[in-house]
């Protein structure tokens, strides 16, 4: 009997923590915690924060452990910074406050005081909340990408085995870059065809070895301007069959390929020599060869504005004389088709709230052999 209620205790507990676990709800979570923790409703706020987590079905540990921000290590830096949200709010500038003072004061706070405190505890708590939810997402997706498929944890591992012996730095770039971009988890899952690879724009060449991964015989054809990159490429990939080097995409000579890779370049050439770039992928793959590229999306309200925001910060630090250039999914589409490309697009958030679109153009048999 006693066996029997440990182990049902033990299994209540585990579904428990792992209850409604996924980003979205877990930031959720985070949010009410740590927002309820800050209002002044001292006494009540671990009812409130169970309350809230049944209400909206989130995780009630989660929820509850949020709410810790509220102990005696933080709480006079809460209250502080909240009266002096608050006076900002309300007076437009803040209060020439201190905590000696503000302790001197305690419980003979009147109306004022009190209203100044709450609006700021609340501000505070939406702010806090905003960042602790933001990192919560962000760690959740991780969390999920490393506890992924068996395919994609073989290929990471892979990838990341092969840059081992890079430097510090560049080893952890790609160990990150594998976490937190999603396009490896959508390459994980794809069929990538057979033949020659080539990757235009491949950078550290992570996506070439991930190809490369169910056949390391298999051709990798890459280019890049970026100096370093390709040099830590060419010392990453020397085991396989493996060609990378500094050039221009507009100029590059493809080789027949099974497979061209286009992940992160085409914003940085005018519209023109897009869909000339992409024409000329189309003419140099074989019979049943694919195309994979990846565009931002710009159909998808916020999350459009943050990532063509993210990505004018990125060209103001590479390129400065440069803008991105970023067409409607309507012109990749009409020059595919017409170079007789069958289609699919798949709309993709990232780990950061950034929107893409991957297309994927296959070459179909009957029209190569034209």
């Amino acid at each position: 009997m006693i066996r029997r209620f440990k182990f049902e205790a033990r299994k209540f507990v585990g579904l428990l923590l792992k209850e409604r676990l996924d980003p979205s709800h877990a930031a959720t979570a985070v949010f009410v915690g740590i927002f309820v923790g800050i209002v002044p409703i001292y006494g009540f706020q671990t009812l409130v924060a169970i309350g809230l987590a049944l209400l909206f079905r989130l995780n009630k540990p989660l929820t509850v452990a949020a709410t810790f921000i509220n102990n005696p290590l933080l709480l006079p830096p809460t209250i502080f910074s909240s009266v002096e949200l608050g006076c900002l709010l309300r007076l437009g500038s803040f209060q020439p406050l201190n905590l000696s003072s503000l302790i001197a004061t305690r419980g003979h706070i009147n109306k004022e005081q009190l209203v100044t405190w709450v609006i700021g505890s609340i501000a505070l708590g939406v702010l806090l909340g905003a960042v602790g939810a933001a990192i919560t997402a962000i760690v959740a997706r991780v969390y999920l990408t490393s506890s992924g498929s068996p395919a994609l944890r073989e290929r990471v591992r892979f990838v990341n085995a092969m840059f081992g012996q890079s430097g510090r730095t560049d080893r952890e770039f790609v160990r990150w870059k594998l976490r937190l971009d999603r396009i490896f988890e959508l390459l994980a899952v794809e069929n990538l065809g057979s033949g020659t690879v080539v990757d235009l724009g491949c950078g550290y060449g992570m996506a070439l070895c991930f190809a490369a991964f169910a056949d390391n015989h298999r051709r990798l054809v890459g280019c890049d301007l970026d100096v370093h990159r390709i040099a830590v490429a060419r010392k990453a990939l020397a085991s396989l069959n493996a060609d990378v080097s500094v050039a221009d995409i507009r100029y590059f000579e493809l080789p027949p390929a099974g497979l061209i890779l286009i992940m992160d370049v085409l914003q940085c050439l005018s519209a023109a020599e897009q869909l000339a770039l992409l024409k000329r992928c189309c003419s140099a793959l074989a019979p049943n060869g694919i195309l994979i590229f990846r565009v931002h999306d710009r159909e998808r309200g916020v999350r459009t504005a943050i990532t063509m925001a993210f990505e004018r910060l990125i060209f103001a630090c590479r390129h400065h004389d440069l803008r991105p250039q970023i067409l409607p999914i309507a012109e990749y589409r009409r020059v595919l088709e017409s170079a007789g490309m069958q289609l699919e697009e798949r709309r993709f958030q990232n780990r950061l709230p950034l929107a893409h679109v991957l297309i994927v153009a296959r070459k179909p048999v009957a029209q190569s052999m034209q």
